[in-house]
């Protein structure tokens, strides 16, 4: 059976999907997918950079800068965001499919097509930042969508608002459907999946909250 690799479809429709993808003998197209999400990383990131969101402190230096001075900062601001998108989509594709691979004899390329939808809600994610967050003047860790928003109205430190801002109802989402896909394509003790899934999101969770504190410091420093 040759399985045509469409991450859409995955996502919409699991249960019919999954079933082709077990039983598939041959994979097609997930390699141009793999080729048109990390593009899709890349523009969705680098706008992202363009409207200033994902840090505070590029927007507060804002005043310091006059004309050009500013647009040339912005300019490599907007760089960093692109490389970062693109190493989210290398993580997100690859490096967990990889761990999977390690823990569960599932072939390689059927993982990566599981992380091929996974991306997707990751770009739907940040689609959610890039047009809602900038027009109601927030940041992403305080996205409608995460705890963020109710850690706000507790805490005021910064690291704890955006330890709670990475779990969010799209992260909640690929928990699920990471767990569902591979106990349908191997017969392993549902803990045991859980907690394989849950580690890789705690680290994603803690690396988020690690980056978004140091990436301040360093535009702060690099513009200051």
């Amino acid at each position: 059976m040759t399985y045509h690799t469409n991450p859409f479809r995955l996502l919409i429709k699991p249960k019919e999907t999954l079933f082709k993808l077990r039983e598939a003998e041959e994979l097609r197209g997930h390699w141009r997918w793999t080729i048109l999400i990390l593009l899709a990383f890349c523009l969705v990131y680098t706008a992202l950079g363009w409207m200033g969101a994902g840090t505070e402190t590029l927007n507060q230096l804002k005043s310091g800068y006059i004309g050009s001075e500013y647009e040339y900062a912005k300019f490599w601001f907007i760089i960093g965001r692109l490389f970062s998108g693109l190493l989210l989509g290398l993580l997100v594709i690859f490096v967990v499919s990889l761990v999977f691979y390690l823990f569960y004899e599932i072939p390689y390329e059927k993982l990566l097509i599981i992380q091929l939808s996974v991306s997707i809600v990751f770009l739907l994610e940040a689609l959610s930042w890039l047009l809602l967050l900038p027009a109601a003047g927030l940041e992403w860790d305080r996205s409608p969508f995460s705890f963020g928003v109710l850690a706000d109205l507790f805490t005021d430190r910064p690291w704890v608002i955006s330890l709670f801002g990475a779990v969010s109802l799209f992260q909640m989402f690929i928990l699920y459907f990471q767990t569902r896909c591979l106990l349908v394509l191997f017969p392993a003790k549902r803990w045991h999946v859980w907690a394989v899934v849950g580690m890789i999101y705690l680290c994603y969770v803690l690396l988020l909250t690690l980056l978004g504190g140091i990436g301040n410091k360093i535009v702060a420093f690099i513009f200051a």
